[in-house]
Protein backbone atom coordinates (compact mmCIF):
# COMPACT_ATOMS: atom_id res chain seq x y z
CA UNK A 1 0.00 0.00 0.00
CA UNK A 2 1.20 3.18 -1.05
CA UNK A 3 1.72 6.40 1.24
CA UNK A 4 -0.70 8.09 -0.41
CA UNK A 5 -3.41 5.60 0.30
CA UNK A 6 -2.36 5.25 3.82
CA UNK A 7 -2.43 9.33 4.12
CA UNK A 8 -6.03 9.55 2.64
CA UNK A 9 -7.13 6.25 4.92
CA UNK A 10 -5.79 8.58 7.94
CA UNK A 11 -7.43 11.61 6.71
CA UNK A 12 -10.57 10.04 6.24
CA UNK A 13 -10.34 8.25 9.60
CA UNK A 14 -9.47 11.38 11.15
CA UNK A 15 -12.72 13.31 9.25
CA UNK A 16 -14.87 10.39 10.95
CA UNK A 17 -13.55 11.10 14.48
CA UNK A 18 -14.04 14.24 14.35
CA UNK A 19 -17.84 14.14 12.70
CA UNK A 20 -18.83 11.32 15.47
CA UNK A 21 -17.59 14.05 17.90
CA UNK A 22 -19.56 16.47 16.47
CA UNK A 23 -22.78 14.67 16.22
CA UNK A 24 -21.90 13.41 20.32
CA UNK A 25 -21.59 16.96 21.54
CA UNK A 26 -24.77 18.15 19.55
CA UNK A 27 -26.77 15.21 21.43
CA UNK A 28 -25.26 16.46 24.47
CA UNK A 29 -26.10 20.30 23.87
CA UNK A 30 -28.36 21.89 26.63
CA UNK A 31 -30.94 24.81 26.17
CA UNK A 32 -32.17 26.96 28.92
CA UNK A 33 -35.66 28.87 28.13
CA UNK A 34 -36.39 31.85 30.38
CA UNK A 35 -40.14 33.26 29.57
CA UNK A 36 -41.86 36.30 30.73
CA UNK A 37 -45.22 34.52 30.97
CA UNK A 38 -45.81 31.89 33.35
CA UNK A 39 -48.24 29.71 31.20
CA UNK A 40 -48.99 30.74 27.67
CA UNK A 41 -45.41 30.53 26.38
CA UNK A 42 -44.01 27.91 28.70
CA UNK A 43 -46.80 25.62 27.67
CA UNK A 44 -46.64 26.03 23.86
CA UNK A 45 -42.41 26.00 24.07
CA UNK A 46 -42.92 22.40 26.12
CA UNK A 47 -45.33 20.87 23.88
CA UNK A 48 -42.79 22.01 20.43
CA UNK A 49 -39.83 20.34 22.39
CA UNK A 50 -41.98 17.36 22.91
CA UNK A 51 -43.37 16.87 19.53
CA UNK A 52 -39.87 17.29 17.77
CA UNK A 53 -38.39 14.55 20.19
CA UNK A 54 -36.12 16.88 21.96
CA UNK A 55 -34.73 14.43 25.45
CA UNK A 56 -36.15 16.15 28.17
CA UNK A 57 -32.52 16.69 30.14
CA UNK A 58 -31.69 18.55 26.70
CA UNK A 59 -33.58 22.06 26.90
CA UNK A 60 -34.85 23.21 30.96
CA UNK A 61 -38.00 25.72 30.51
CA UNK A 62 -37.83 27.52 33.85
CA UNK A 63 -40.57 29.02 36.19
CA UNK A 64 -39.88 33.18 35.84
CA UNK A 65 -39.12 34.97 38.78
CA UNK A 66 -41.18 38.10 38.21
CA UNK A 67 -42.21 39.12 34.71
CA UNK A 68 -40.66 42.19 33.69
CA UNK A 69 -37.80 41.99 31.09
CA UNK A 70 -34.89 42.82 33.83
CA UNK A 71 -36.10 40.06 35.96
CA UNK A 72 -36.22 37.67 32.78
CA UNK A 73 -32.27 38.47 32.45
CA UNK A 74 -31.58 38.69 36.01
CA UNK A 75 -33.06 35.17 36.56
CA UNK A 76 -31.40 33.34 33.54
CA UNK A 77 -28.18 34.63 34.62
CA UNK A 78 -28.76 33.24 38.02
CA UNK A 79 -29.80 29.79 36.87
CA UNK A 80 -26.61 30.05 33.77
CA UNK A 81 -24.36 30.75 36.73
CA UNK A 82 -25.55 27.98 39.09
CA UNK A 83 -24.91 25.54 36.10
CA UNK A 84 -21.92 26.68 35.66
CA UNK A 85 -20.79 26.14 38.75
CA UNK A 86 -21.61 22.52 38.40
CA UNK A 87 -18.97 22.30 35.55
CA UNK A 88 -21.15 21.89 32.76
CA UNK A 89 -22.52 25.48 31.77
CA UNK A 90 -25.79 25.78 29.08
CA UNK A 91 -24.75 25.74 26.10
CA UNK A 92 -27.77 28.58 24.68
CA UNK A 93 -29.64 30.72 27.09
CA UNK A 94 -33.22 32.22 25.48
CA UNK A 95 -35.18 34.85 27.48
CA UNK A 96 -38.04 35.15 25.87
CA UNK A 97 -40.02 38.55 26.93
CA UNK A 98 -42.38 40.97 25.47
CA UNK A 99 -42.11 44.69 24.72
CA UNK A 100 -45.76 45.69 26.17
CA UNK A 101 -45.14 48.71 27.87
CA UNK A 102 -42.44 47.61 30.04
CA UNK A 103 -40.11 49.83 31.21
CA UNK A 104 -36.91 47.54 31.33
CA UNK A 105 -37.48 46.40 28.15
CA UNK A 106 -34.32 48.12 26.14
CA UNK A 107 -32.28 47.68 28.90
CA UNK A 108 -32.59 43.90 29.05
CA UNK A 109 -32.06 43.71 25.38
CA UNK A 110 -28.98 45.71 26.17
CA UNK A 111 -27.72 43.89 28.77
CA UNK A 112 -28.51 40.65 27.03
CA UNK A 113 -26.22 42.13 23.89
CA UNK A 114 -23.38 43.35 26.51
CA UNK A 115 -23.33 39.83 27.86
CA UNK A 116 -21.65 38.85 24.11
CA UNK A 117 -19.30 41.54 24.64
CA UNK A 118 -18.07 40.46 28.47
CA UNK A 119 -14.50 39.34 29.12
CA UNK A 120 -16.53 35.92 29.75
CA UNK A 121 -18.86 35.86 26.81
CA UNK A 122 -22.21 33.97 27.84
CA UNK A 123 -24.26 33.01 25.10
CA UNK A 124 -27.59 34.63 25.80
CA UNK A 125 -30.08 35.44 23.51
CA UNK A 126 -33.26 37.65 23.76
CA UNK A 127 -36.65 36.32 21.75
CA UNK A 128 -38.40 39.78 22.07
CA UNK A 129 -42.26 40.15 20.72
CA UNK A 130 -43.24 43.56 20.03
CA UNK A 131 -45.84 44.24 20.94
CA UNK A 132 -46.66 40.69 22.68
CA UNK A 133 -46.27 36.84 22.56
CA UNK A 134 -49.62 36.49 20.65
CA UNK A 135 -48.34 38.38 17.79
CA UNK A 136 -46.36 35.12 16.89
CA UNK A 137 -49.06 33.23 16.91
CA UNK A 138 -50.79 35.59 14.63
CA UNK A 139 -48.07 34.90 12.33
CA UNK A 140 -49.43 31.44 11.56
CA UNK A 141 -52.57 32.90 10.01
CA UNK A 142 -50.51 34.66 7.34
CA UNK A 143 -47.87 37.67 7.30
CA UNK A 144 -49.09 40.99 8.97
CA UNK A 145 -47.33 44.39 9.51
CA UNK A 146 -50.47 46.01 11.47
CA UNK A 147 -49.83 48.27 14.07
CA UNK A 148 -51.24 47.11 17.47
CA UNK A 149 -52.37 50.36 20.05
CA UNK A 150 -53.75 50.25 23.18
CA UNK A 151 -57.22 51.70 22.97
CA UNK A 152 -60.10 52.55 25.72
CA UNK A 153 -59.43 49.84 28.81
CA UNK A 154 -57.85 47.45 26.25
CA UNK A 155 -53.97 46.88 26.53
CA UNK A 156 -51.86 46.72 23.18
CA UNK A 157 -51.36 43.06 23.65
CA UNK A 158 -55.36 42.98 24.20
CA UNK A 159 -55.83 43.99 20.77
CA UNK A 160 -53.39 41.51 19.18
CA UNK A 161 -55.72 39.01 21.08
CA UNK A 162 -59.05 41.00 20.08
CA UNK A 163 -57.05 40.36 16.32
CA UNK A 164 -56.44 36.49 16.96
CA UNK A 165 -59.56 35.90 18.28
CA UNK A 166 -61.16 36.69 14.74
CA UNK A 167 -58.72 33.94 13.83
CA UNK A 168 -60.54 29.61 12.70
CA UNK A 169 -59.80 28.32 16.17
CA UNK A 170 -59.10 30.98 18.48
CA UNK A 171 -62.29 32.38 19.29
CA UNK A 172 -61.94 31.06 22.47
CA UNK A 173 -58.47 31.74 23.19
CA UNK A 174 -56.92 32.84 26.76
CA UNK A 175 -53.91 33.26 27.86
CA UNK A 176 -52.25 29.97 30.00
CA UNK A 177 -54.30 27.86 27.30
CA UNK A 178 -52.88 24.34 26.69
CA UNK A 179 -53.06 23.03 22.95
CA UNK A 180 -51.69 26.38 21.26
CA UNK A 181 -49.13 24.51 19.67
CA UNK A 182 -51.18 21.15 18.06
CA UNK A 183 -53.68 23.94 16.74
CA UNK A 184 -50.91 25.48 15.18
CA UNK A 185 -48.36 23.29 14.15
CA UNK A 186 -48.87 22.75 10.76
CA UNK A 187 -48.99 26.33 10.14
CA UNK A 188 -45.13 27.03 11.95
CA UNK A 189 -43.19 27.60 8.53
CA UNK A 190 -45.70 30.29 7.55
CA UNK A 191 -45.36 32.09 10.57
CA UNK A 192 -41.57 31.59 10.43
CA UNK A 193 -41.31 33.00 6.82
CA UNK A 194 -43.62 35.75 7.96
CA UNK A 195 -41.56 36.26 11.30
CA UNK A 196 -38.25 37.13 9.09
CA UNK A 197 -39.85 38.91 5.98
CA UNK A 198 -41.46 41.58 9.09
CA UNK A 199 -37.82 42.03 10.37
CA UNK A 200 -36.42 42.14 6.88
CA UNK A 201 -38.81 45.06 6.31
CA UNK A 202 -38.15 46.68 9.21
CA UNK A 203 -34.10 47.37 9.28
CA UNK A 204 -35.88 49.74 5.80
CA UNK A 205 -38.25 51.18 6.89
CA UNK A 206 -37.72 51.41 11.15
CA UNK A 207 -41.09 49.83 11.65
CA UNK A 208 -40.68 48.21 15.32
CA UNK A 209 -44.73 47.56 16.28
CA UNK A 210 -45.44 44.61 15.74
CA UNK A 211 -42.11 42.29 15.37
CA UNK A 212 -40.85 39.08 16.41
CA UNK A 213 -38.04 36.60 17.22
CA UNK A 214 -39.20 33.33 18.08
CA UNK A 215 -38.76 32.09 15.29
CA UNK A 216 -35.33 31.74 15.82
CA UNK A 217 -36.04 30.03 18.89
CA UNK A 218 -38.16 27.60 17.16
CA UNK A 219 -35.38 27.33 14.69
CA UNK A 220 -32.59 26.27 17.08
CA UNK A 221 -35.20 24.11 19.06
CA UNK A 222 -35.57 22.42 15.61
CA UNK A 223 -31.33 21.97 14.88
CA UNK A 224 -31.06 20.64 18.10
CA UNK A 225 -33.90 18.22 17.41
CA UNK A 226 -31.91 17.39 14.37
Amino acid sequence: MGSDDLHHKRKARKGAELERQKRARSRSQRYLIVCEGSKTEPNYLRELVADLGIRPQAVRIAPNDGCSPDRIVAHALALFDDDAASGDSFDRVFCVFDRDCHASFDAAVQKIWGLHGAKKPKPFEAITSSPCFEFWLLLHFGLTEQAFYAAGKKSVCDTVIAELRKKPGFKAYGKGQRGIYALLKDKTQTAMDAARTIRSNARGNGQKDSLTHVDELIQALQDLAR
